[in-house]
């Protein structure tokens, strides 16, 4: 199966799986998106230990992810924090497929976060696609930067 008929058919999928939910994903983007404009998230405390990367076109965690994942669960429960996973995807493929894509990556750490003992009621999910890219240009050390999940607390 070619590039574009794959990319086509997980666009779809994801589509599919995620229509059930579409109106609360929208309410709670919303939401992350004001409290974003609030302040209410900060950006100050990002470090490497809330950032996760993946490869080209996946949305699995490797060992060091889940590691991290592990790390933050812990943070989160022994604040009683919560938090908002945004997903990222790097310039190629269409909007949509990114959008997607960046909602699989922030779904599958909420996943994780979960596993490890986080409340799903303290986590968000939200995707930006290909929205917000942290590294200008079009090369692999530019697409890397920016295939990632980012973990915000609040």
């Amino acid at each position: 199966m070619n590039f574009t008929k794959k990319t086509f058919l997980f666009s779809i999928a994801i589509l599919i799986a995620s229509c059930s939910s579409v109106s609360s994903d929208r309410t709670n983007d919303a939401t992350a998106i004001s409290a974003s404009a609030s302040g209410a998230y900060s950006d100050s405390g990002i470090t490497s230990n809330n950032v996760l990367y993946f490869s080209y076109d996946k949305s699995d965690i490797n060992s060091e992810g889940r590691t991290k994942i592990r790390t933050l669960a812990k943070l989160i429960n022994d604040n009683n924090l919560s938090v908002r996973v945004e997903g990222h995807c790097d310039e190629r493929g269409t909007r949509e497929y990114n959008l997607a894509l960046g909602e699989q990556r922030a779904k599958t750490v909420a996943e994780l976060l979960i596993i490890n003992g986080v409340s799903s009621d303290k986590i968000q999910t939200v995707s930006y696609g290909e929205e917000k890219p942290v590294a200008e240009g079009s090369n692999e050390r530019s697409w890397s930067q920016n295939r990632r999940a980012l973990v915000k607390t609040f």
